[in-house]
């Protein structure tokens, strides 16, 4: 057992103040008002004013109401606060009658103490918000004008936090230097309490998984109250954070007189070393390429009130994409989301709110300022999130505005993680460009940044979206419009979906001809709804309903490392209206492609001019005229048969089936979900039926359960989509569909 000591001090508290911090979901049974004269209806949390249509044009903004009555016995010397995860955008807080607290900014955290207003019992907190635009508001700019929305409502979790005179505040664990050996290991922190206490000697011990370290206070601030504690910690065989292996630590730090804690706080943490090279990025001292996608958080229907496993579906489907990156776009996303980045190995480049929009007024750029500190202060404990976006994306801004940026970011991070900019601009430690704006696609391989390194933060979107993008491609101009789009919904045409699969590819192939790109993130993991537009922006390689287009299958046959299992996919629905050029994607050494039992071909992939600097160039079969009947892919590695996919010709649609698409974290019974449920139309062979000409209806019958959408829905390529919110459900879940035209109907009951 190892100490770490730093100096010796005595602070000094009454004993009726000991009891550590408590910690209470505070989600359930508000009071909600769309307007003071509307009905009063009882809503949990995450929740939305309003719910939207799948396709929105323009979004609920104005002033709303939550209201929670509650009962709060607090034993004296004890306090009481409520922490806000997220709530848009700006806010008032008043319990029983008096204002106690607001905050400004709709992406970040806050807390409210309310002790001062608190009551034993029959207590009333309202929440007054209003999310009506705002130029001083970051993003700032109006909704017609935006590339995404900002929707409404107390959209994330809510908490109250019971905690004695004594708090732990803004811990800081940081890696100083690590490898497989050792680990050097930096802890700070702030030691807040009350004033007013008897004296009583203070100990301090934080205990890293086994490992446990005695520390003692660096400085006494008597005019805060506040005592600084750091220190730097040796271990040794470390257990590190990565993409494939996201090693996780319990980090707990205890404050205790005698044998009573007093507060205790634990952190998730991971030991990681990153650092920039003249080669290129590194972890835990191996070079990596980051191959990634940018994510908004909105849902269909509910926009961005998300709970908590949804947050970690849309990670997971991330991760099994075969990504190891994500770009935050354009600002600070869920809690959730980011813990579930750190479980699963996926590094994040966290981002302030902006798009397009600077405002050069005091207040504006100070809010900008404000939300670094929160965001900083929020995440900096997160292994995953080393890249920080500490500027306004694809905007133009001063000098001394990025000179404050940057010196915040470094005041906060340290040597700890890297700052990156849209423009190009020394002060960034990255430079993150898209590939459009203007440029020919290979322009930014040839580029030499000012900044450290250069990260392609979008790509394989607008440049082949010429309409757009805001110029005349001129080098492209014998392309079909099919031949350059790459925004095409789920149910479009196999060459459609193919097309947009080939220029996420061609892009990514061209990435990676730039000796300075470090690493890559498309445009986009899932559709989404924007301001500016009134369809969806469908470049995403996943739908609105999180189901799988093509892209997908292309990028996760790049993944080659010996995490990943080998893989195939055939990327056709093998019609009459297919084409006869079949995409395999596969990341085995050969594939072969049978067609009725018979072999069309066995073949190594050929490297082309949009494949050449890739990991694993496509296969490309030519089958001479349509045949009916099932293709069958098989993978091989080193001529011994490792995988295999098939496809068969689809037929008459015969029966409807049910699924729950939980993936692997089921449905969450301690707090609200939100669960897709797909009805799949199948032919008499199980094959789903890809057409678009039908639409079903769904029922919910459920005490703690129900429809977050209309009940119609239509299908897309063979497959219905609903959203289900459940409430902590303890009850069975029946779920029915049908759909009339074909008298076919189907159910689904779900057990806790």
């Amino acid at each position: 057992m190892k100490y770490f000591l730093l100096s010796f001090s005595f602070i000094f508290f009454c004993s009726f103040c000991f009891g550590q911090l408590q910690q209470t979901l505070f989600n359930d049974n508000w009071e909600f008002q769309l307007k003071p004269s509307d009905p009063v209806s009882i809503v949990s949390l995450p929740h939305t004013p309003k719910l939207e249509p799948l396709v929105m044009n323009g979004q609920f903004l104005g002033e709303v109401v939550y209201r929670k009555r509650f009962d709060y016995p607090l034993e004296k010397g004890r306090r009481l606060s409520i922490h806000f995860e997220g709530a848009m955008h700006t806010a008032e807080v008043f319990l029983n009658g008096q204002l106690v607290g607001s905050h400004i900014g709709g992406y970040l955290p806050f807390d409210v103490d309310l002790t001062s207003e608190l009551q034993d019992s029959a207590n009333v907190l309202e929440v007054f918000l209003d999310n009506r635009e705002d130029p001083t508001v970051p993003p700032g700019k109006p909704i017609k004008d935006l590339d995404f929305y900002y929707h409404a409502g107390i959209y994330r979790n809510v908490w109250l936090e019971e905690f004695s005179g004594v708090q732990i505040q803004d811990p800081y664990f940081q890696t100083i230097n690590a490898n497989s050996s050792s680990a050097t290991l930096q802890l700070d922190f702030e030691l807040k309490y009350e004033p007013d206490y008897v004296i009583l000697p203070l100990q301090v011990v934080a205990k890293l998984g086994d490992a446990t370290f005695t520390l003692t206070n660096e400085s006494f601030t008597d005019s805060t109250n506040t005592i600084l504690y750091t220190g730097r910690i040796n271990l040794k065989t470390p257990q590190l954070w990565s993409p494939s292996n996201p090693n996780l630590y319990d980090l707990t730090i205890d404050i205790i007189y005698a044998q009573d804690t007093l507060a205790s706080q634990v952190l998730k943490v991971g030991i990681r070393k990153p650092e920039l090279k003249a080669d290129g990025f590194y972890l835990n001292g191996t070079k990596l390429f980051l191959s990634g996608t940018n994510r908004h958080q909105e849902y269909p229907y509910v926009g961005y009130a998300v709970p908590d496993n949804a947050q970690k579906r849309d990670a997971q489907l991330i991760k099994d994409a075969g990504f190891n990156f994500v770009r935050l776009s354009h600002y600070p996303q869920a809690p959730a989301f980011y813990e579930a980045c750190d479980e699963l190995g996926i590094i994040v480049m966290d981002a302030i709110a902006g798009w397009q929009y600077y405002n050069p007024s005091r207040i504006f750029e100070q809010r900008c300022r404000n939300d670094l500190y929160a965001l900083t202060f929020r995440d900096r404990n997160h292994p995953s999130v080393i890249f920080w976006e500490n500027s306004l994306n694809e905007t133009n801004m001063p000098d001394d505005f990025i000179a404050q940026m940057n010196y915040i970011f470094k005041q906060q991070i340290g040597s700890n993680g890297f700052s990156a900019g849209w423009l190009d601009h020394p002060s960034y430690d990255v430079f993150i460009p898209a590939r459009q704006h203007a440029n020919a696609p290979n322009y930014w391989a040839g580029y030499k940044p000012k900044a450290k390194a250069m990260f392609i933060a979008e790509y394989g979107d607008w440049e082949y979206y010429a309409q757009n993008a805001g110029f005349n491609q001129t080098q492209f101009a014998d392309l079909a419009p099919t031949e350059r789009n790459s925004r095409h919904l789920r149910g479009a045409s196999e060459k459609a979906l193919l097309q947009q699969a080939f220029n996420f590819q061609e892009a990514s192939n061209s990435n990676r001809k730039g000796a300075n790109i470090i690493g890559e993130a498309n445009w986009v993991c899932f559709d989404y709804n924007r301001g500016y537009s009134p369809d969806l922006e469908a470049s995403g390689i996943y739908d609105i309903t999180r189901l799988p287009k093509y892209a997908v299958s292309y990028y996760k046959s790049q993944l080659l490392d010996a995490t990943h299992k080998p893989y195939v996919k055939i990327a056709t629905n093998w019609s009459v209206l297919s084409p006869t050029s079949v995409t395999v994607y596969s990341n085995c050494d050969q594939v072969e492609l049978l067609l009725n039992d018979k072999s069309i071909l066995k073949k190594t992939a050929t490297p082309g001019p949009a494949s050449d600097y890739l990991a694993q160039p496509p296969f490309q079969f030519e089958i001479p005229a349509f045949e009916a009947g099932k293709l069958v892919a098989r993978g091989f590695n080193r001529q011994v048969r490792v995988a295999s996919d098939q496809v068969q010709t689809p037929g008459k649609p015969v029966q409807i089936t049910l699924e729950l698409d939980t993936l692997q974290y089921g449905i969450d019974i301690a707090k609200a979900d939100l669960i897709f449920v797909r009805a799949k139309l199948l032919d008499a062979n199980g094959t789903v039926v890809p057409t678009n000409d039908y639409k079903v209806t769904f029922s919910v019958q459920a005490q703690d359960a129900g429809l977050m959408c209309p009940a119609i829905q239509a299908m897309e390529a063979g497959i219905a989509s609903a959203l289900l919110r459940t409430e902590a459900p303890a009850h069975e879940i029946l779920i029915k569909v049908s759909l009339t035209a074909l008298g076919l109907t189907d159910q689904l009951i779900w057990k806790p």
